[in-house]
């Protein structure tokens, strides 16, 4: 597996793309009703009013070869992926939507504005899974002990 710093010239890349998918969410997505606002707020978010959750058939993919290859080298791209928090929008699988993977994905928010930027989360998100792999990362592993109360 690569480095982290052979991955870093797509960076730039995957922002550009991960803040249009954000921009998606927030501009189609729906507000939050006033329970899921209670519940970002239980799991640490600070503004869940600018959350918006978009359902989608599945979660976006990078258009980009070079940024795909990565993304699915990396193992950031499961095929069975349900949900991806991206900033403050939350891209749904329809059909999936539950108060636990909610919950997740609010968590990941929360992981997004302690970090300052998406630059600096994904950043640290990618290292995180470069060191330890997707499902053992420590973000994945702290928003999974967010998903019940």
């Amino acid at each position: 597996m690569k480095t982290f710093e052979q991955y870093s010239e797509l960076l730039p890349l995957a922002i550009d793309w991960l803040q249009s998918v954000e921009r998606n969410c927030l501009t189609n997505g729906l507000d939050l009703t006033g329970v899921e606002i209670q519940e970002a707020k239980s799991v640490g978010v600070l503004h869940a009013e600018r959350i918006k959750v978009l359902a989608v058939s599945e979660v976006s993919k990078p258009v980009h070869p070079e940024l795909l290859k990565a993304a699915i080298e990396i193992g950031m791209l499961g095929d069975d992926a349900a949900a991806r928090a991206i900033g403050y929008g939350i891209e749904v699988v329809e059909g999936y939507s539950s108060r636990e993977l909610l919950r997740h994905e609010f968590r990941h928010v929360y992981q997004f504005e302690q970090a300052g930027s998406l630059e600096m989360f994904i950043s640290a998100y990618i290292k995180s899974v470069l060191a330890d792999g997707y499902y053992n990362s420590e973000f994945e592993r702290d928003a999974r002990r967010h998903e019940l109360p």
